[in-house]
């Protein structure tokens, strides 16, 4: 039984689905609304093709599937409003057609999700809301958005519906970077989400961010702001280069150790070198960490 689910896939014993089918269809719904075939294949475990084929076919009117990607994949797109209504998930947008990118980030976010299912996720915006209200965290801080219709405007949180896993000693943020996303992008998400954030670690949790994609170069990016997130950037090194070096010198020049002083052009320069990394010392040190810990994972399912 998957955690997280809290028996809710049991509800889909009125339309004929129990089991492990029963929980993937759960899962789908409520992470992504889309998969692929390889990706089912993973989570019942089978070795051979047929079952997907087969799995697909028993859905039915509630599934669509097509052609995706051009790799000869195949795109399953889950779309029956009553099995999202018995989830307890009807206003999901899942169950609606999207652009390539937005069909992409589902796939990812459900990726990952599948390699960790023993997280405690909180797939929807009303459990993502109340499980932060019951830890303590002001609705202030949530990130949201607000969208204008003709009969009104509507307050929504956490308008890009990514994986996020809350216990009582860590939070789990998973941002998926599809091939539209740059660095600016992951950081604006981290802004969004910085005062979250921050009161989570006052809580006394653990705040751990995964930015999840499949294409190692952009990940790479990533990886660095995560690395100016947590502390641990390029600035951290620099400046304890800059310590070691302070302290050579200065032992240079207690011991007038000539041969040493020659490597800063002698005394005078020695001392120059000394002062000036001292004077940039001072300088105001970059914000404090935002996050406990930073990560990239990339999928090996949801081919590039």
């Amino acid at each position: 039984m998957i955690p997280h689910l809290n028996g809710r896939a049991e509800a889909l014993s009125t339309f004929g689905w129990t089991g492990r089918d029963a929980e993937w269809l759960a899962l789908v719904c409520l992470h992504s609304g889309v998969f692929l075939r390889k990706q089912y294949l993973a989570f019942v475990g089978a070795r051979h093709r047929w079952p997907a084929g087969d799995f697909v076919q028993r859905c039915g009117r509630a599934a669509v599937e097509e052609p995706w990607n051009g790799a000869g994949l195949r795109l399953c797109h889950i779309a029956a409003r009553p099995l999202y209504r018995a989830l307890g998930a009807e206003d999901v947008r899942h169950r609606r057609a999207a652009s390539p990118a937005v069909v992409l980030r589902r796939l990812l976010s459900l990726d990952y999700v599948l390699d960790h299912l023993d997280q405690p996720w909180l797939p929807t915006e009303q459990e993502k809301v109340a499980a932060l209200a019951d830890a303590g965290v002001p609705e202030t801080v949530l990130p949201r958005r607000v969208y204008r219709g003709a009969v009104g405007s509507q307050r929504r949180y956490f308008a890009h519906k990514l994986p996020l896993a809350l216990d009582d000693g860590r939070a789990t943020f998973v941002y998926v970077q599809a091939e539209d996303v740059t660095p600016s992008a992951v950081r604006t998400w981290g802004d969004e989400h910085a005062g979250l954030w921050a009161a989570l670690r006052k809580s006394g949790r653990a705040v751990d961010v995964v930015v999840a994609g499949r294409d190692p170069v952009r990940l790479a990016d990533a990886r660095r702001v995560l690395d100016g997130w947590t502390g641990g950037g390029a600035g951290s090194g620099a400046a304890a280069k800059a310590a070691a070096e302070i302290a050579a010198i200065r032992k240079a020049v207690a011991t007038l150790d000539t041969s040493a002083l020659e490597a800063w052009g002698g005394l005078n320069g020695a001392v120059a070198r000394c002062a000036a990394l001292e004077s940039a010392a001072v300088q105001p040190r970059p914000p404090a960490a935002r996050i406990t810990a930073g990560r990239t994972w990339r999928s090996r399912r949801v081919p590039e």
